[in-house]
């Protein structure tokens, strides 16, 4: 944009006499007049063309390329306190545009004139980052997301995109440029009245089928006894009280690269890449409580540097459609069917789901996690997090994870975790509970005893089968768990967590 306006390359004080801010650049885009030669059939030889465009409306949105790699010497411009506005007017009159800014907006917009003004906001903005001589520059986003909630908020709220790192900013850290290292590449601009509109009508009219159908990459008569249970149209259709238990695998698509300071410090060049292998996705009530809907693993096109197959139970080949005996799907279907589970406002009940999103690049929001690792979680009796092998060892009396791990089993057990801690909720115990398992875990040291699915704390032999919990006026020690209060319903998709 910038470059359009220069007209013919200039250093930056020439560039700031001939533009004194960032409307009057803005301008220049909007001369819809243009010379050029073209053919002319009745002359038979070319000649020059001049042309008029005149501007019917305004967008909703306004993207600014500010052009800076190509005038460099513009960079200087965005060092500058207050160079970058953060409100602009637009003026259609007589055919012709007007932008303000600062003042004249202000005054602009206190007048009774009846121009119409369409009022702009930055909204967020693309930043180039340097990051040394001997390092490539990259691109991090600044947006206010203050703009993009339901409710209009009057401070902005800006924060740093960056990768994978979110981190919230000053308004004045975010709008604050230095030609050395930090120059905006991409501004937008939103109309005011778009600001804090959410529509979600679009939500009304998802095409949810691929969820009631089973379908792989697999030859079907290689599969068809691996097939999940898939729901039900009629009788399971999810919605915003759907609980879901989740749970997914990973592999390593690239291993972690270190580098061994002169002070014996390490420092990560290049950090662990995964890629998604395995989601199960299981059902939290009705007849069918436990069984899957999602079994599916993923098919990856990148080469697998370790399948860690003690840790995400894929064994190679598990991932080639030529030789895995598992319902293999390209990885859009798996996030597709994800993706819908979400929006459909279903709430996700697993065992560290954070670090699991994170993975899958999938933001949901709290309110549709239940984390069992945040629920037996005392930040005053440690900091540290218990695993879901030593939450079903103490609470569950139940051995997993005892070879290798499975998606299914793991999301069965972060349900039957969540049903324990629902239960001592009702009875009041939560507290005094999460305190019992952080001493046994302080006991063993956080680790399943190698003989504990023998013998429970105390003498009590664990059943074969079920997972009975002793009567707490029996003298055993261990985890006791009074009779809950509520009764669950028969319905599907309806849990008792109020």
């Amino acid at each position: 944009m910038l470059e359009k306006a220069e007209g013919q390359k200039c250093h930056a004080t020439n560039f700031l006499k001939a533009f004194s801010n960032l409307g009057e650049i803005l301008l220049t885009l909007f001369d819809g007049e243009s010379s050029q030669r073209m053919w002319c059939d009745r002359c038979r030889r070319y000649q020059l063309v001049q042309s008029w465009e005149t501007v019917q409306n305004v967008p909703p949105v306004l993207m600014v390329n500010t052009g800076l790699n190509k005038q460099t010497d513009a960079r200087q411009l965005w060092s500058i306190p207050g160079w970058l506005p953060e409100r602009i007017g637009i003026v259609m009159e007589k055919g012709r545009l007007l932008c303000l800014e600062g003042e004249a907006l202000r005054v602009s917009q206190r007048s009774r004139q009846s121009r119409p003004l369409a009022v702009y906001d930055l909204v967020g903005l693309v930043a180039d980052v340097n990051s040394g001589e001997h390092q490539k520059s990259h691109m991090v986003s600044l947006i206010n997301v203050a703009v993009s909630s339901r409710d209009a908020q009057v401070e902005p709220q800006w924060h740093l995109f960056n990768d994978f790192l979110v981190r919230k900013v000053d308004k004045e850290e975010a709008l604050r440029f230095a030609a050395t290292w930090k120059t905006p590449t991409i501004l937008a601009y939103q109309h005011q009245g778009g600001s804090n509109a959410i529509d979600d009508s679009w939500r009304d009219s998802l095409d949810t089928s691929c969820l009631f159908i089973n379908w792989s990459m697999n030859p079907y008569s290689v599969l068809q006894e691996n097939w999940p249970c898939v729901l039900d149209p009629t009788t399971e259709q999810p919605g915003s009280s759907t609980y879901v238990p989740i749970d997914t695998e990973f592999v390593r698509l690239q291993q972690e690269e270190i580098e061994i300071l002169a002070t014996g410090d390490r420092q990560v060049v290049r950090p662990t890449r995964e890629g998604l292998a395995r989601v199960s996705v299981l059902r939290a009530n009705g007849p069918h409580e436990g069984l899957p809907f999602i079994n599916e693993y993923i098919s990856i096109s990148e080469p697998v540097v370790d399948y860690v197959t003690k840790y995400s139970g894929v064994s190679a080949g598990d991932l080639d459609p030529a030789s895995s005996v598992h319902p293999l799907v390209p990885l859009k279907v798996a996030y597709k069917k994800l993706w819908i589970l979400l929006n459909v406002g279903c709430i996700f009940v697993g065992h560290g789901l954070i670090k699991d999103f994170r993975n899958i690049n999938m933001f949901v929001p709290k309110p549709q996690i239940v984390d069992t690792v945040t629920l037996f979680y005392n930040p005053a009796r440690s900091k540290r997090h218990l695993s879901l092998r030593f939450l079903a060892w103490y609470l569950l009396k139940e051995n997993i994870q005892s070879e290798t791990h499975d998606s299914i089993e793991d999301a069965l057990t972060a349900l039957k975790l969540w049903r324990k801690y629902q239960e001592f909720e009702d009875a009041g115990i939560v507290e005094k509970m999460v305190d019992e398992i952080y001493a046994a875990g302080r006991k063993h040291n956080y680790k399943v005893p190698e003989k504990g699915v023998e013998k429970w704390a105390g003498g009590l032999t664990v059943p074969s089968k079920g997972r009975e919990t002793p009567d707490i006026d029996s003298g055993v020690s261990g985890p006791s768990t009074p009779v809950s209060k509520k009764q669950g319903g028969n319905e599907y998709f309806e849990s008792s967590l109020k």
